[in-house]
């Protein structure tokens, strides 16, 4: 816009806000109420008022108004505006009307919302996919500061399980001690085996009832752990192993990570573009 349009525009918004005051002036009010309507922003020579603000925040859902609530709403309407004269410029199509029903449905937002959803993600795609590389250094970076892919403590068990009968319990442990297999002593005397063994497998640490895992979280593999009592249940634990189990190997979950970043830094991208677009607009807030 050329700097004589802007002056121009500028002009014109003071003199619309200047007649804004003086219709809410105390003289104006009452009889002429109904008409009066208050402007809240301009982009360019395109005037948002105060009702089209609030018929905005009902149709996102807004409960109550609040200030912050409303400056949010009118910056994303601000932001609209600009993506569609954006979308335009670069000669796109309208956007479809069932599609933008659709991803309304989908978002639970109105379907002039939905549009513009539509037109921005358009926009990401033409203006910066092709610009955003992930590259190994920065794929590896975020795998290692990812929790839920480094495991957690485990310990792999093999347990008998037997439901409030303390001598069948005693008579259970007297048998491993004398050196009697597990799975054998097993076989014979618990009244639960997981798919006929008494191989629980791995188990988080973090994840044993208290009773257990007081037992558990020091012992070394091979050793027998027990009677733990929980409840009415006896069981008898054998530690077959320790170790950091439900780990999950980059190139396992390479391909989630690469479209988590790249949305991400996509995301990234368009803000800084749509930055950019805002400053070669005239923007006035007065809210």
């Amino acid at each position: 816009m050329s700097v004589m349009k802007k002056n121009l525009v500028r002009l014109l918004v003071r003199a619309l806000i200047a007649l804004a005051i003086v219709l809410s002036a105390p003289g104006w009010q009452g009889a002429h109420a109904d008409i009066i309507d208050g402007i809240v922003a301009v982009v360019d020579d395109q005037v948002i008022m105060y009702s089209d603000l609030q018929k905005k925040m009902y149709e996102l859902g807004a409960t109550e108004y609040t200030d912050a609530a409303a400056r949010q709403v009118l910056q994303l309407m601000v932001e609209d505006l600009i993506v569609a004269r954006a979308y335009k410029a670069v000669g796109l199509p309208p956007v479809d009307s069932a599609q933008a029903e659709e991803v309304a449905k989908k978002a639970g937002v109105d379907v002039e919302s939905a549009r513009s959803l539509i037109m921005k993600s358009t926009l990401m795609d033409i203006m910066v996919k092709s610009r955003v590389v992930v590259t190994e250094s920065m794929l590896r970076d975020y795998y290692q500061n990812q929790k839920q892919y480094e495991g957690r403590e485990s310990v792999h068990v093999k347990q008998i399980f037997i439901r409030n009968d303390a001598a069948k319990a005693k008579k259970a442990l007297e048998e491993l001690q004398k050196g009697t297999p597990f799975d054998e002593v097993a076989a014979k005397l618990s009244d639960v085996l997981v798919s006929g063994s008494p191989d629980i497998g791995w188990v988080a640490v973090g994840d044993l009832a208290e009773e257990a895992r007081k037992e558990l979280e020091t012992a070394k593999p091979g050793a027998l752990v027990g009677p733990v009592t929980l409840g009415d249940n006896i069981l008898i634990y054998q530690v077959v192993e320790r170790g950091v189990a439900g780990g999950k190997p980059i190139e396992e979950v390479r391909p989630e990570l690469m479209d988590t970043l790249q949305e991400r830094y996509r995301k990234e991208a368009f803000d800084h573009w749509l930055k950019m677009i805002l400053a070669d607009h005239y923007v006035g807030i007065f809210l």
